[in-house]
């Protein structure tokens, strides 16, 4: 009898030791991956390409491919996958790993996606995909935000750390906003204001009108280019919207470049949009706003001046601002982050005026500059709208800086 319960104790001791030996060697997790992607994209078929590649390296993976333009069942998982994600305006390729959606493809998102792999195959996580597809509902705290890997950020001057994937972006506000600040017809009435800012003798009085000019003027922009930014957040994922925009950048460019022939040839400067009778009455407006002996009149006066003037030349000076918001809405970023970009676009659109401005203010000089920018600012305003308008129709993943 003792042998029997030996024999029985040893057989459990056995069958217990085996299960935690089978324990401790147990296959690693298995993690999904679910692609969204064009197959006219080519960022989507490299990104295909490679994780074929990555199928041969860990053998506990299993990836889910949606071909979302032709089909549609799977365009609308799409759909319900970014509004999950808080991500509806992205574009393909986006890939969705646990609890995380990487947007674009580049060699980050390789380090990404391995990363990932790895930890999830000796970690729990929660598949959002999964969820999705059975009908259970996604949590907030299912979604994960990564952070770029250590390296990835850069420290500029004034600004801070900024990663280098929001880099472009931030460049891109400096370059188009500076080549904006250049348009002839967003310097001229300032050029004006000046002339007649020059001739007063309180240095007080020159430096609050001019400053208040340039400082409504900023608001104007902002506001303007905050509105643009959100009806392109509305419509960014509509494609055949993304084409009109593409089509009437490559249109405005070519009209910018055109009046750079027409102003080298005919020696022309400043702005056309605004005709000599309308020049002016904005001249005649000046004056009666300088010659103001109440300054919170004269201030108030060069307000509504700078508003009305920023309204009447967006025929001008539309196309960049409004091809600038537009790159912003196919990207996903913060709210507050949208609007710091629009600030960097305008600090950058302004300082040029503001250079112009306090030389004068100093020297109490007026310049000669409108003779020699305004046709370099219609070439490379409107190569800048050419080249976007050509990536939006035909690659749209470098303006998601993807």
């Amino acid at each position: 009898m003792r042998r029997l319960r030996s024999g029985i104790m040893f057989l459990l001791l056995l069958v217990t030791a085996s299960f935690l030996f089978a324990s401790g060697v147990k296959a690693e997790n298995t993690v999904d991956l679910y692609f969204f992607y064009d197959d006219s994209c080519t960022h989507c078929i490299e990104e295909g390409e490679y994780l074929d590649t990555l199928a041969l390296s860990f053998d506990n993976i299993v990836i889910h491919r949606y071909e979302v333009f032709h089909d549609d069942e799977n365009a609308a998982l799409f759909q319900e996958v970014k509004t999950a994600f808080h991500k509806r305006t992205a574009l393909t390729p986006f890939l969705v790993i646990g609890g995380v959606a990487l947007v674009g493809f580049s060699d980050q998102t390789k380090t990404d996606i391995e990363a990932l792999i790895q930890r999830d195959s000796g970690t729990d996580h929660v598949d959002v995909v999964g969820k999705i597809l059975v009908g259970e509902e996604v949590l907030d705290s299912d979604i994960e935000f990564l952070r770029f890997a250590s390296g990835d950020y850069v420290n500029l001057p004034l600004i801070g750390e900024v990663p280098i994937d929001s880099l472009s972006l931030f460049l891109a506000a400096v370059v188009i906003g500076f080549v904006d600040g250049f348009n002839p017809c967003a310097m001229w009435v300032l050029l004006f204001l000046i002339a007649m800012l020059v001739n007063l003798k309180s240095n007080l009085r020159r430096w609050t009108i001019g400053l208040a000019f340039l400082l409504t003027s900023a608001v104007v922009y902002f506001l303007i280019m905050a509105a643009w930014l959100n009806i392109g957040l509305t419509i960014a994922s509509v494609v055949w919207i993304r084409v009109l925009i593409a089509l009437f950048a490559i249109g405005f460019g070519a009209f910018n470049i055109h009046q750079f022939i027409k102003a080298t040839k005919a020696k022309a400067e400043g702005c056309e949009i605004v005709d000599q009778n309308k020049r002016r009455k904005i001249g005649a407006k000046i004056r009666a706003i300088i010659s103001e002996r109440n300054l919170f009149l004269a201030i108030a006066g060069v307000m509504v001046l700078a508003a009305s003037v920023n309204l009447l030349e967006l025929a001008c000076s539309a196309g960049l601002p409004l091809l600038y918001t537009q790159i912003l809405a196919y990207n996903q970023l913060a709210p507050v982050v949208y609007y710091l970009y629009i600030l960097v676009y305008i600090f950058f659109f302004l300082i040029d005026d503001l250079i112009i401005f306090a030389i004068a203010m100093v020297t109490l000089q007026t310049t000669g500059i409108s003779k020699r920018y305004t046709k370099f600012s219609y070439l490379a305003g409107g190569l800048i709208m050419v080249a976007i308008g050509i990536l939006l129709m035909f690659f749209p993943q470098i303006i998601m800086f993807a």
